[in-house]
């Protein structure tokens, strides 16, 4: 209830009369067939088909203003299984964010809060969907309200002041705990005056209250610089403190940073940034390649970082089809709003899937360092999108550090490696014809026990517009999990048809 109430407040605050906002209201509802011959993903000699009816009537409410943005969409699921009636549900979905300047040029508020269903674990059934009835999806809840003051010193420097306070919590909470944060950033970064040397001081503290485990506490002061060497190349140097807390990883978790490296940037389209540096747990290293041209967009990323479970859900997607094509459309809509608008309508009416394969946030109690390479391209033609991503993640309990209770995957090993490629293929046959196809391989991996998951994904299919607010789409999946963990392994078929309605 006070996840619901806070969520609630969040609209009512964004609407009010101070602001002459212009609003966007669109319902939407969606209803789908889906025969599949997988229901759990079950080994092969447990399968079991169904036919599950998908009702998802929803609603779609943008507002936009000089000093007010607002956006949010509620599409529950409603899913019918015509032989497990048992296995009936409602899934609450919501993805909601908005931002107020409430004191011109001086305070703001961010906001947002998002429902949604995932997997628990890397060892259970993988779906994207809440069709399957695999037992290893939960429905978690997160919302965060963050006021800020921003003050300009002249010319020579900026200075932002933020309090965060977030909230998380689940269906299933016999992984990860439910909890709430609060966070205080400070900023200090160079104005205009700066031209060879640009610098800014940080600082951030952050307490996370769980209900059944000890407290953690973050603390975090940084200073940044950068030095021109060229009209193009500059310098990178970084040093600080950090001290993560929670009772159980010890006081190597307390000590100095620095890094330090280069950046390049030729044109406004293209930036490669490197560093090197040390932190508590060793070495450290980031790399940071991105390039765009009218039709194409390209990057390659490396990044470490020690985080968390629940921290990850406060993280932006990287993976999102529309945070691909947004670089994509820049060219055609130079003004953000238009372009996210652009990008939604596209994606609406062409069918696409709302993200590629990614590393999955699988659920622990277990603070971690994280080790991320991810590279991917898109190409926008006159009839044909394409998008491609690899990645490579490996999460590994600190050294030092004691496994928590009930701290999920990492109870199998210390380490648990994600490796995938996806591939996503969009065209347009006629204005009103769209085919799709895509594909993904992933390779889990758990070397404390040996185990290994290589699972695939494939789906195809078709979508037509009908009429302008009106649209159908006939698709197949296929699933599989190959592991050399008996009983873990399973394949599924599936036929989906959907009619869409945008009212």
């Amino acid at each position: 209830m006070r996840f619901l109430s806070m969520s609630a407040a969040l609209p009512a605050l964004l609407s009010c009369p101070a602001w002459a906002a212009k609003w966007d209201v669109v319902p939407t509802l969606s209803v789908g067939e889906t025969y599949t011959d997988n229901l759990s993903l079950a080994p092969d000699a447990l399968k079991r088909r169904d036919w599950v009816t998908q009702v998802t009537p929803g609603i779609s409410i943008a507002a936009t203003e000089a000093r007010m943005r607002f956006n949010a969409t509620y599409a529950p699921e409603y899913v019918y299984y015509a032989r497990g009636q048992e296995d009936n549900q409602v899934y609450q979905r919501l993805n909601a964010t908005g931002n107020a300047e409430l004191a011109k040029q001086l305070l703001f508020v961010d906001a947002g809060a998002n429902v949604n269903q995932y997997n628990v674990s890397l060892q259970g059934p993988l779906t994207t969907s809440n069709v399957n009835t695999t037992g290893n999806r939960t429905t978690a809840k997160t919302f965060f309200v963050s006021p800020y003051l921003v003050r300009d010193f002249g010319s020579a420097a900026r200075g932002e002041a933020r309090f965060a306070y977030n909230v998380w919590n689940s269906d299933d909470t016999t992984v990860l705990s439910d909890s709430e944060a609060n966070r205080i950033s400070l900023r200090l970064a160079s104005g205009p005056a700066y031209k060879l040397l640009t610098w800014n001081l940080a600082y951030s503290k952050e307490t996370i209250n769980h209900e059944s485990q000890q407290d953690t506490f973050t603390e975090v002061i940084t200073a940044n610089a950068r030095r021109l060497i060229t009209p193009t190349v500059g310098l990178l140097a970084k040093v600080g403190y950090e001290d993560y807390d929670d009772q159980v990883i010890g006081p190597a978790s307390e000590r100095l940073l620095w890094g330090a490296g280069f950046d390049w940037t030729p044109t406004p389209r293209t930036r490669l940034a490197v560093t090197a540096g040390e932190r508590f747990y060793g070495d450290t290293y980031s790399f940071d390649f991105r390039h765009r041209t009218r039709l194409t967009t390209w990057s390659a990323v490396y990044s470490e970082d020690v985080t968390s479970t629940r921290s990850e859900f406060f993280v932006p997607a990287t993976t999102s089809t529309a945070g691909y094509l947004e670089p994509l459309f820049l060219s055609q809509f130079p003004d953000p709003v238009a372009r996210q608008k652009a990008v939604e309508e596209f994606i609406a009416r062409t069918g696409l899937p709302p993200s590629l394969g990614a590393p999955l946030n699988f659920f622990s109690n277990q603070r971690f360092l994280v080790k991320r390479w991810q590279a991917s391209a898109g190409l926008l033609g006159v009839r044909n999108v394409l998008i491609a991503n690899v990645f490579k993640e490996a999460r590994e309990v600190l050294a030092g550090s004691v496994v928590l209770p009930s701290t999920g995957d990492f109870a199998a090993s210390n380490t648990v490696r994600q490796t995938g490629m996806s591939l996503q293929w969009n065209w347009r046959m006629t204005a009103r014809n769209a085919w799709n196809l895509s594909g993904t391989y992933s390779r889990n991996e758990y070397p404390g026990t040996s185990r290994i998951d290589n699972l695939t994904y494939v789906g195809m299919g078709l979508t037509r517009q009908f009429q302008p607010q009106f649209s159908g789409s006939l698709n197949y999946r296929r699933q599989q999990s190959d592991s050399n963990q008996s009983a873990s392994s399973y394949t599924e078929n599936a036929l989906l048809a959907t009619l869409q309605m945008r009212f």
